[in-house]
């Protein structure tokens, strides 16, 4: 049973709609859990993983595709969930073709204020979630702001304003760290 339910998942997972498998299989896989069929230690804890995606595949496939070759207990799983969101088929594709016509809101923008730095001194490798610094001495670099403070309040890096700025760009190369 365990082939089975392993390339049933596999199977679901390769094909675009839905795969036929027998009315009994979500059954089948619960007598077998429940008698202690399963081989080993290994397949009794993948096991609830195989179903438990399969199933969740079976059913994206379902409510946004064809409903040919549902088992009866996931029609009854889509019931569900269209009658707790109140969307029959029909008012689904009405709120899709709605979706498609409205308009598409405008980009907010996020984007932070930028300093450019000299750094004073050799400072260990971070991150701030989106980019890893690496900052050399006398490196001449284009940091966020907030971070900028942090690092200019312990006097690793000198914030370069106006015309100095200028100054030190014919001295150094301009590096904005990716």
């Amino acid at each position: 049973m365990y082939d089975k339910i392993v390339n049933a998942f596999f199977n679901e997972l390769k094909n675009d709609k839905l795969i036929k498998l027998p009315e009994s299989f979500y059954d089948d896989v619960r007598r077998y859990i429940w008698n202690k069929e399963y081989g080993s230690e290994r397949e009794y804890r993948r096991i609830p993983y195989y179903i438990r995606e399969l199933r969740k595949l079976r059913l994206y496939k379902a409510f946004y595709g064809s409903r040919e070759n549902l088992l009866e207990e996931e029609r009854e799983i889509l019931e569900v969930i269209e009658r707790f969101e109140d969307i029959s088929p029909l008012k689904r594709e009405e709120e899709e073709d709605k979706v498609e016509k409205s308009e598409i809101p405008k980009p907010i923008n996020t984007q932070r204020h930028i300093d450019i730095v000299r750094v004073l001194t050799k400072f260990p490798e971070f991150t701030d979630g989106d980019r890893v610094y690496n900052l050399d001495k006398n490196d001449i670099v284009s940091l966020d702001r907030r971070i900028s403070k942090i690092l200019e309040k312990y006097k690793i890096v000198k914030r370069i304003k106006g015309e100095s700025y200028e100054n030190e760009k014919k001295d150094k190369e301009v590096l904005p760290l990716l």
